[in-house]
Parts: C-alpha cells; sequence; structure tokens
C-alpha cells in the first residue's frame, strides 16, 4: 500500500486502571475516522484486552495468534463499525500477560511495518509494568488519561516520571477525563502539571477534557460508541476538540 510518510503513532496511557483509557481510545479513533483520516487502533493491554467487548464484536484471530502463532499483525487487522480499523487482543490469557523483551519487541516491530494509515491508537495497560513501558516508548506522542480521583493523579505523575527519569521522555499530553465541567477539568491538570514543572522541569501539555454524561453509560452498556450513537452531545463536541489537539501534535 502506498504512503507517504509513515503512521503517526499515539499511547493512550495511564498511571492506574478505571480511568476510563479505553473509552478515550476508541471514541478519539472514531472521531478521528469520521474526519476522514485513516486510523488504527491496537489493544495492547495484553492479558486484559477489552475493546473488543467494547465493541461487542468477537475477532477470530487476535494479538496472541501474532506472537504464539506465525501471524503476522497484518493478518488480524479487523475493521469496526466506529470507522477504524483494530488488532484485538486476548484477555484473561496468562502467557500474554507476562510476554517475554523478545515476543514484545516482535509487535512493536510490526507496528512500526505497518503503512496505510495517519494514525495508530496503542491502547495501553495502566501502570509501569516493563510491558506498558514498551508501547509507550513505541508512540511519537504519549496521551496520559486521568479523572479527578488523587491516586489518578499520583499514579500518573509517577508513569510520567519513570518514562523521564529512566527513558528520558519530556513531552506527554494529558486528558482529564469524566470532569463535572471545563474548570475542573483544567484545575486538576495544572495540578499535575505544576508537580511535573516544579519537580521534572518541564510543562505537561494539555489537550482536554472530557464531561460527564449519560452517553457514556448508555453507550458502554449498548457496546455503541458513545460519538456516533450520541452525535450531538457534549462528549461528541470534547472529542471533536481533542481530536483536533491530536492532528496538531502529529504537525508539529
Amino acid at each position: 500500500m502506498n504512503t507517504k510518510s509513515k503512521p503517526f503513532i499515539v499511547s493512550v496511557t495511564s498511571g492506574k486502571g478505571g480511568v476510563g483509557k479505553t473509552f478515550i481510545t476508541t471514541n478519539l479513533a472514531a472521531t478521528l475516522a469520521r474526519q476522514g483520516k485513516k486510523v488504527l487502533v491496537a489493544d495492547c493491554d495484553l492479558g486484559l484486552a477489552n475493546i473488543d467487548i467494547m465493541l461487542g464484536i468477537n475477532p477470530e484471530l487476535n494479538l496472541k495468534d501474532v506472537v504464539f502463532g506465525n501471524m503476522h499483525l497484518r493478518d488480524v487487522i479487523i475493521p469496526t463499525k466506529g470507522g477504524f480499523d483494530l488488532i484485538p487482543a486476548s484477555s484473561g490469557v496468562r502467557e500474554m500477560a507476562q510476554l517475554l523483551f523478545e515476543k514484545i519487541q516482535i509487535i512493536k516491530d510490526m507496528l512500526l511495518d505497518i503503512e496505510g494509515y495517519d494514525l495508530i491508537l496503542l491502547d495501553t495497560g495502566a501502570g509501569i509494568a516493563e510491558v506498558v513501558l514498551q508501547f509507550n516508548l513505541l508512540a511519537n506522542q504519549n496521551i496520559v488519561v486521568i479523572n479527578k480521583e488523587l491516586t489518578s493523579l499520583t499514579d500518573a505523575y509517577a508513569m510520567v516520571k519513570v518514562m523521564y527519569q529512566v527513558f528520558g521522555r519530556q513531552s506527554f499530553s494529558i486528558i482529564a477525563n469524566n470532569v463535572p465541567d471545563e474548570k475542573n477539568g483544567l484545575s486538576i491538570f495544572k495540578n499535575i502539571d505544576s508537580i511535573s514543572r516544579r519537580f521534572l522541569g518541564f510543562p505537561l501539555n494539555y489537550l482536554g477534557h472530557v464531561l460527564q454524561d449519560e452517553a457514556v453509560g448508555k453507550s458502554v452498556l449498548k457496546q455503541e460508541i458513545a460519538v456516533m450513537s450520541f452525535p450531538r452531545s457534549r462528549i461528541a463536541n470534547n472529542f471533536s476538540q481533542i481530536s483536533r489537539a491530536v492532528l496538531d501534535l502529529k504537525k508539529a
């Protein structure tokens, strides 16, 4: 497939679980696809995959077939109702959750080899386990999802700190998820940004916020994508703004 440039790789990650990473990833991917971008999402939460569950699909093949079979990543890519393509992972497979570095590297090399997309979104696991850090290192840009919980902020800062001190990363973008209003989202961003400036010596980049909305719970229960089911909702507008900010990162 002919392409002028390599895809822009973005990881969507968090310090702790339960902050809405996968919701952010799928809705951002669908929003970018609606804007005419060719998007590939890779479920990189290898042992606890859930994008396929969120989308209500049951893939025949997944990353396990790549790691322990003879498949290439291209062989397991499937289209989704969100207008983006997906590399599904496996859930509840212990071997996938404890992959050796060499196996992780195989996946990373194959991701770098994929062409024909504008963006690749990596939906990583949470925390600072080696497999999470490796996928974050692969990305051109790291998006860290936070919410108003204190542990979300402290764990997100811990991740940024490790990525900086061990690997020299100094560019991180933040999305504040599930916030009551714009002011609250900006406030919790400023908390983590001021800590980063003070103790690590560099600022963080604010991509925007996603408001609390009934559309979130409804879409998750129905295994739908909120921005598609509720295109006129506040969160659809939030994701439009975030997608523009992501594309600005791509241009930079």
